[in-house]
């Protein structure tokens, strides 16, 4: 086996570069070297404070490196170290038997929701169902998969009436965004907590005087800057593994604690705005 085999292309063009680079962009490059294999699951901020330099520095390294930001250094970073049934279930291999596998995908699913549940931080949590309580209206961001559980976090909020939105288009959140009040609240949705859309988005919020609500698995992201209150949940992927079940699951649960706190706090509305909509949507049925 070669030795670029062995390493990898990424970490070869990092020790190709170090003469190259600043002492602060060395700093980076020796963390990088010593700990790759936990550098895919870390945010820009997380690998900041470990190798004790600014974010920018992070970003100026990956951009001599010949890469458009951090998010695409891991991905490269990615393809290089992880094993190919890594990228579908980190637990599972290819010698297991259909049983094993649903045994062991379920089992994953249940150890993320066990952890997300310790890792809740209950005064946050309080904080967020005040907030959504008297809310006057509830804005949901997110792209990608955090998207798709934006908009079961609007619907859910919409069912028991509180006026909630979610779109996918970018522009629409952003116009969306820009447009709120001090009397809303802006529900940020990102695993990695890095995501620029979203944050961008929330900035805009934030600007226009909403309160912000950031639900993540790192708690040391750029997204937890914009935020008042923050929620971890667990969903720790790789660059490889967007989009994972188990990440998503994490999400809803805690979608879901806020919506039946508010509902209960809600009383007798709740049960007859979850019924008008309910009306509205039963001739939709057979």
């Amino acid at each position: 086996m070669s030795m670029v085999q062995e390493m990898g292309k990424t970490l070869l063009s990092i020790r190709s570069h170090l003469n190259g680079l600043t002492k602060t962009e060395q700093k980076v490059a020796q963390y990088i070297l010593e700990h790759a294999q936990d550098i895919i699951y870390e945010s820009v901020t997380e690998l900041a404070e470990k190798a004790d330099v600014g974010e920018t520095t992070v970003l100026r390294f990956c951009r001599k490196l010949k890469f458009q930001g951090f998010q695409d250094f891991k991905l490269s970073l990615a393809q290089d170290l992880v094993k190919p049934t890594d990228h579908i279930h980190k637990e599972i291999s290819e010698d297991d038997d259909a049983v094993t596998l649903s045994q062991k995908i379920i089992g994953t699913h249940i150890q993320t929701l066990d952890q997300t549940r310790e890792l809740i931080h209950g005064e946050q949590l309080s904080k967020a169902i005040e907030c959504l309580l008297s809310a006057s209206s509830i804005h949901f961001f997110g792209v990608g998969s955090s998207g798709l559980t934006a908009m079961q976090g609007a619907h859910s909020f919409a069912r028991i009436g509180k006026r909630s939105m979610a779109v996918a288009d970018t522009h629409f959140q952003a116009m969306g965004a820009s447009l709120m009040t001090s009397s809303d609240v802006a529900v940020g949705l990102s695993i990695s907590g890095s995501t620029k859309d979203t944050i961008d988005n929330l900035n805009l919020a934030k600007k226009a005087g909403a309160r912000i609500i950031a639900i993540t698995s790192n708690a040391r992201s750029p997204i937890t800057k914009v935020a008042d209150i923050v929620l971890i949940m667990v969903g720790r992927e790789n660059p490889l593994q967007g989009s994972s079940l188990s990440a998503k699951m994490s999400q809803l649960a805690v979608i879901d604690m806020l919506n039946v706190a508010v509902s209960l706090r809600m009383k007798d509305d709740a049960l007859k705005y979850r019924e008008i909509t309910a009306k509205a949507t039963s001739d939709k049925l057979y």
